[in-house]
C-alpha cells in the first residue's frame, strides 16, 4: 500500500505571493484573486496545486483480491483524501462517509476520486463485489 502525505503550502504560498504582486497600487484593500490576476496557464496551476490531497492511497482491485486489505490510515477531518484505484475487473469502491463516495472502475482502468471527511470516526472503504474492506480511514479531529 502507497500512503502520501503531501504539503501543499508552498505552492498555495507561492500563487498567493504572485498574485499579490500583480495587483495594481489603486489605493483599495483588495486583494486580487490568483484567477484574475494571473494568466490562465498559470491559474489552472495553482488551482492544481492547491488541490493535491493530504493523503493518497493507491489500491490494486484484482481476480483474487484487493491491496490493501483492510489497513488502518489516519487522516484528519477536512484533510482532502485521494483515493487511486487500478483495477483488473469490473467494480465499485464504497467509501462509507456521509455523503458516500463510489468509485466505478472497469477492467484496466485507473480511476482517481478526492474527497474529504468532516466528522471524527471510522470510515470504511470497501469492494462492492467481494465485500471486503480495503482499508478504514481513521478520521481524527
Amino acid at each position: 500500500m502507497i500512503v502520501e502525505r503531501r504539503l501543499t503550502l508552498l505552492p498555495a504560498a507561492v500563487a498567493l505571493v504572485l498574485a499579490a504582486a500583480c495587483g495594481g497600487t489603486d489605493g483599495s484593500d483588495a486583494t486580487p484573486s490568483p484567477e484574475s490576476s494571473a494568466s490562465p496557464s498559470a491559474a489552472s496551476g495553482a488551482t492544481e496545486a492547491a488541490a493535491e490531497p493530504g493523503v493518497r492511497v493507491e489500491i490494486t482491485i484484482t481476480e483474487d483480491g484487493t491491496t490493501p486489505t483492510g489497513d488502518r490510515v489516519d487522516v484528519g477531518v477536512g484533510e482532502p483524501v485521494t483515493l487511486v484505484v487500478t483495477s483488473e475487473v469490473t467494480d465499485e469502491v464504497h467509501v462509507h462517509s456521509d455523503p458516500e463516495v463510489s468509485i466505478d472502475v472497469a477492467p484496466g482502468e485507473t480511476v482517481e476520486r478526492t474527497f474529504t471527511i468532516d466528522r471524527p470516526g471510522q470510515v470504511a472503504v470497501e469492494s462492492h463485489e467481494s465485500g471486503a474492506t480495503i482499508l478504514q480511514l481513521v478520521v481524527q479531529p
